[in-house]
């Protein structure tokens, strides 16, 4: 009679969960780098690299390697100062590029062209989220300097795919995801001389939420980091610890996703993860 009697209030107490919207989350895909081929999945904008080691997924600036080696020598900060590593990265993408490094450079408050290249964005192509989702990833450091982001709910204004022919082309500068035809939240991590991470909404690079940059505490620590989007509200869930939280009154829908790092920054993510949160 006990053991029947503890059953039916197991069973209550699901059906409690299940009403009350937990345990509900659909896993969609789990990317867990154990194959190379998972990179087909993804698509490279701008100078950045990346691949599979020890079963982990490494982003990696091209000229990561020739920044690294100026920091380690004292010659340039760890605090992500684009005024001291742009000499290096101009001479360096000249050589490479010629006469199509205009495309790097943007129109300053007062016409003159600004360089804003060196980085780069990393969009997974194959899997847009729902309207109502998390993301989930492990991540890990393995450069003292900044910066790290995620993108997310990225469509076009008129709701297509930020892969279409139609959209302009994008060589990894910040001006064509956040004042381009595309729509998108942006929250950026690991930054530890500014100790905030940040979230942003576009278009228009417009600050909407901030709070405590709680993966940059511990150097070498691997970070379980969370992103929901629900109704109107979205939060960024660092070690089961909500870190920021928006509300916003015309949300963004689901849609593409993908990760950003500024050329001094290197990092490793695996168990990478799209969750379906709609309510049935």
């Amino acid at each position: 009679m006990m053991r029947i009697s503890k059953l039916v209030v197991a069973s209550l107490f699901l059906s409690f969960l299940s009403l009350a919207g937990w345990g509900q989350e659909k896993v969609i895909f789990h990317y867990r780098f154990n194959e190379n081929d998972n990179l087909s999945d993804w698509t490279m904008e701008g100078e950045g690299k990346a691949y599979i080691e020890d079963g982990k997924l490494i982003l990696e600036p091209i000229h990561y390697s020739m920044l690294k080696s100026l920091m380690d020598e004292g010659t340039l900060s760890t605090n992500n100062v684009q005024e001291e590593y742009r000499p290096w990265l101009v001479e360096a993408m000249t050589k490479k590029y010629g006469d199509d490094m205009e495309r790097y450079y943007i129109k300053g408050e007062n016409g003159e062209p600004v360089f804003r290249g060196g980085h780069f964005n990393f969009w997974n192509k194959k899997y847009p989220a729902p309207d109502d989702f998390a993301l989930e990833f492990e991540f890990k450091s393995l450069s003292p300097a900044p910066l790290h982001m995620i993108m997310f709910c990225a469509l076009g204004k008129n709701g297509e795919s930020i892969f279409v022919p139609s959209m302009p082309p994008r060589y990894g500068l910040a001006q064509e995801i956040m004042y381009g035809p595309m729509f998108q939240y942006r929250i950026s991590y690991f930054h530890p001389s500014r100790k905030t991470a940040n979230m942003r909404r576009a278009p228009g690079r417009e600050m909407v939420a901030k709070g405590k940059d709680a993966v940059s505490g511990t150097p070498g620590k691997t970070y379980l980091c969370r992103v929901e989007r629900v109704g109107k509200k979205v939060k960024y869930i660092v070690d089961g610890e909500t870190i920021l939280t928006f509300h916003d009154e015309t949300p963004l829908k689901g849609g593409y996703w993908g990760f950003r790092l500024m050329a001094c920054a290197r990092g490793e993510y695996d168990n990478i993860k799209v969750l379906d949160l709609t309510t049935p």
